[in-house]
């Protein structure tokens, strides 16, 4: 099965978002944020500050929510102007493995490279040789979907698959 994938910065996007959002890290900015604004709206319904000062508690919230995922995208926008990931990749899939062609530089991975396999929204990601993460969006699947994930199933163990 051969699936041919042209990266797009909303990929890695994606990849980077499920990446900050899935730690602790992620999840206590967004507490953060969201107790910025609650603690503006408590103090302006106990008239402890003024409309001014509360919008401004607002914004600063909304500062923290906004902060990651915007930086996280000119960050993706970035990394897709620098790199390998403007060029075509065809990612062929079989018994033993898979291979991945990129720039005319072709690499070789047996199911047993494979650290783990993820599930974002839009990706399949694979894990490989010590964080390499190999991309491929859910489009470019096409017809081949159900049967690559089948192959993933069958010779990934369960502990490294978080595809749901």
């Amino acid at each position: 099965m051969k699936i041919e994938v042209t990266m797009r910065a909303e990929h890695i996007y994606d990849l980077l978002l499920f990446h900050t959002y899935s730690r602790l890290s992620g999840f206590l900015v967004n507490v953060l944020g969201l107790a910025v604004i609650v603690a503006g709206g408590i103090l302006l319904g106990a008239d402890r500050i003024g409309l001014q000062n509360a919008l401004l508690y607002v914004g600063a919230g909304f500062l923290f929510l906004s902060c990651t995922p915007l930086s996280l995208y000119l960050k993706s926008k970035k990394m897709i102007a620098a790199s390998c990931y403007r060029a075509k990749t065809v990612y062929t899939f079989f018994d033993e493995g898979f291979s991945r062609r990129n720039a005319g530089v072709e690499n070789s991975y047996s199911w047993s490279q494979v650290e783990k396999a993820v599930s974002t929204p839009k990706d399949i990601v694979f894990y490989v040789n010590k964080g390499e993460a190999l991309i491929l969006p859910k489009e470019s699947f096409q017809d081949y979907f159900m049967p690559v994930m089948k192959l993933i199933v069958q010779n990934v163990t369960r502990d490294k698959i978080y595809i749901r």
